[in-house]
């Protein structure tokens, strides 16, 4: 088991100033809801001053700083976000996995073209199919062409043809503008 003292070392070595650090530890302190609770919420209402220092937390080796990383991500919403959150769709753990699909859905339609593109890129990886289709699936809609809702179709059924993924994901993009 890793100890708090861990996660405190991994945390100084993104060299962020005392003063953050300090909020951190906080933050990872689930031996004190309160001050853990407080402190999500003050990061959250720095907007997207704090993002770069969320956007290098979600590499951090520990899961509980991913994950309060990712959901200060989710709660601020905002676009500049989207490759980070698309990149946690594939990370080792199922919860990170599922925050970070929602906050695509919360940024939104604007997530919909860089998911598109990960996939052409990346669309044999389960994980990111998995994320996508649950993103697509809210975002989409029968406004959008029979492309792109015929994909999150094919998404959903692709486990045992996931290579077809990527160039379903390219075909959308080639006859479509997000």
């Amino acid at each position: 088991m890793n100890s708090m003292q861990d996660k405190k070392n991994e945390l100084k070595q993104f060299g962020f100033p005392q003063q953050i650090l300090s909020r951190l530890y906080r933050l990872i302190d689930k031996n004190n809801y309160k001050h853990h609770v407080v402190a999500r919420e003050n990061f959250v209402k720095e907007n997207k001053k704090i993002l770069p220092v969320m956007h290098k937390l979600i590499k951090s080796d520990y899961k509980i700083i991913r994950k309060e990383a990712i959901k200060i991500i989710e709660l601020i919403a905002h676009k500049s976000s989207i490759p980070e959150a698309i990149n946690m769709l594939e990370d080792m753990e199922s919860e990170i996995r599922w925050i970070a699909a929602e906050t695509l859905i919360r940024i939104g339609r604007d997530s919909i073209k860089p998911l598109l593109d990960a996939l052409v890129a990346n669309g044999v990886s389960y994980y990111l199919r998995q994320g996508a289709h649950h993103v697509l699936s809210e975002l989409v809609n029968e406004d959008d062409p029979d492309e792109l809702k015929q994909l999150v179709h094919d998404i959903k059924y692709s486990i045992k043809n996931s290579e077809v993924i990527p160039n379903k994901a390219a075909h959308v993009l080639d006859k479509n503008t997000f």
